[in-house]
């Protein structure tokens, strides 16, 4: 890894012109590797129980909220426990479980095939589980009189092939995209709708956080953005709804319409473990995967991946 050639956040850079693009500063990338090296110390002299201890857990950017708000819960529900919560670039993250820095983590995507082969070649097992997806959102500013995109409008926006709002209702002035940094969630759903093959020449501005495209997008009137969630309201920003040629009305980006499977552009909240555990991570895990955790992302704009019961007291 060279250091010398992470671009600052916000650099706009062709796809293909570097091996790896995180949109963070050099010092950030520091002081994530330094407290991922810190993970795999504790990670060694664990000795927590699934209710008590403490431990850090590493969450891909766009989902680090959610995973916050289950871990506030966790610790409420047993108080001799402390899960603190830190958000980590997917791809930093994905190389501390390659190279034994950290043996858990919270990620916004699956791994790819080589990723995988990659963890499995280097550690001795690695088991995942899906506990909830959501949609990733196109947004533009307010001002913009953009409604719709279909995909192949997309895709020529990101390529350069249109770089006029002109050309697809979105009054005048040049198109300036804004995108998460490649390899997060919200990136890897264009990846899988288009190929990487089709993406290899996207030209955008790179930025580390969700957050971060939104305002960027609320500050440019001539802004298009993509983000990793649900967006319900939010100042400054408006939501593009997805235009499908076969179907009569567009489709909005919502957990309804992501299951549904109308909406493309899927985000998806992963656990990556190296082994079988027994300790506070695996508590955690449990939570999160059970009927608590999965209302705390039904209730927070995700489609959980077990359907929440709701209990009702008959007794009244």
């Amino acid at each position: 890894m060279r250091l010398g050639l992470f671009p600052t956040a916000g650099s706009r850079i062709p796809a293909g012109a570097l091996s790896l693009r995180t949109g963070i500063t050099v010092i950030s990338l520091l002081l994530i590797l330094a407290s991922l090296a810190g993970c795999g110390k504790k990670d060694a002299a664990d000795t927590s129980t699934p209710t008590r201890g403490s431990i850090a857990v590493y969450a891909s950017p766009s989902i680090t909220e959610i995973v916050q708000k289950g871990a506030d819960a966790f610790n409420r529900q047993y108080p001799e426990a402390n899960v603190n919560v830190y958000p980590v670039n997917s791809r930093a993250i994905v190389d501390s479980l390659i190279n034994g820095r950290t043996n858990w983590a919270y990620l916004d995507r699956s791994l790819s095939e080589e990723e995988s082969l990659a963890v499995t070649n280097t550690r001795d097992h690695v088991y995942s589980f899906l506990l909830g997806s959501t949609v990733a959102t196109w947004i533009v500013h307010p001002d913009n009189p953009l409604v719709t995109l279909d995909s192949l409008q997309i895709l020529r926006i990101l390529t350069g092939e249109i770089t006029s709002w002109k050309s697809v209702g979105g009054g005048g002035g040049d198109i300036n995209v804004y995108l998460p940094p490649l390899g997060d969630g919200a990136w890897m759903s264009l990846v899988h709708f288009y190929g990487i093959q089709n993406l290899n020449e996207v030209n955008a501005h790179y930025w580390p956080t969700d957050s971060l495209v939104m305002a960027n997008v609320a500050q440019d009137r001539q802004g298009l953005g993509l983000v990793g969630f649900q967006v319900i309201d939010r100042p400054g920003i408006k939501k593009v709804k997805w235009r499908n040629p076969l179907l009569a009305d567009p489709v909005p980006a919502n957990i309804g319409t992501l299951q549904q499977g109308r909406y493309p552009f899927q985000v998806r909240l992963k656990y990556y473990t190296i082994a079988e555990r027994t300790d506070l991570a695996a508590g955690f895990l449990s939570f999160m995967a059970a009927n608590p955790g999965q209302k705390i992302l039904a209730d927070n704009g995700f489609l959980p991946a077990q359907v929440p019961v709701r209990i009702v007291n008959l007794t009244q």
